[in-house]
Order: C-alpha cells, then sequence, then structure tokens
C-alpha cells in the first residue's frame, strides 16, 4: 500500500534584493505562464474548447503585475525581500 501523505520541500528561503527576487520569482511565473500557454493552445486545437488554462492565466498576469510593483517598491526602497516558497505534493489515486 502506498503513503499518500503529503510530501514537504523547501523550494526557496532567502533574503534577496529586488534583483534577485526578481530573477527567481519572474523564472517560476514565466514558466507557468508558457506552461499554460501551451495548455491553452493544445486543448484549443483539441476540442476547439478551452481549459481552465485560460483562467489560471489571467491569474498568472495578475501576479506578475503585483510582483514587479513589489519588486519595483523595494528596489527603489532600498529593501530586501525574505522569500520562502514551500511546494506540497500529495498523491491522489
Amino acid at each position: 500500500m502506498m503513503n499518500h501523505s503529503p510530501k514537504h520541500f523547501q523550494l526557496i528561503d532567502g533574503v534577496f534584493s529586488s534583483d534577485q527576487a526578481r530573477q527567481v520569482l519572474g523564472a517560476i511565473v514565466k514558466s507557468k505562464i508558457d506552461y499554460h500557454i501551451l495548455e491553452n493552445h493544445s486543448a484549443g486545437e483539441r476540442s476547439g474548447i478551452l481549459n481552465h488554462s485560460k483562467q489560471r492565466l489571467q491569474s498568472l498576469h495578475a501576479i506578475d503585475t503585483e510582483l514587479k510593483a513589489l519588486f519595483e517598491s523595494a528596489r527603489a526602497s532600498g529593501a530586501k525581500l525574505k522569500v520562502t516558497g514551500n511546494i506540497e505534493i500529495t498523491l491522489i489515486e
């Protein structure tokens, strides 16, 4: 029998300059946006119906905009950013 308890991974944990945080988090958000663009395009070709990727894209673009504003604010004030990113994965059968 498989253990289905969640597995936790600490992906990011540190204090970053605004430029460093922008590079790290920007790469993650860009990767997710690229994934959903491909998924959205692929779903449209397969069925002519757009799936949840379209809604997720809107959400990711909003996150990207908010992060850019936060990074700019930190850069302008010279503030550092404490970033912690945890991932939780649970097997679903």
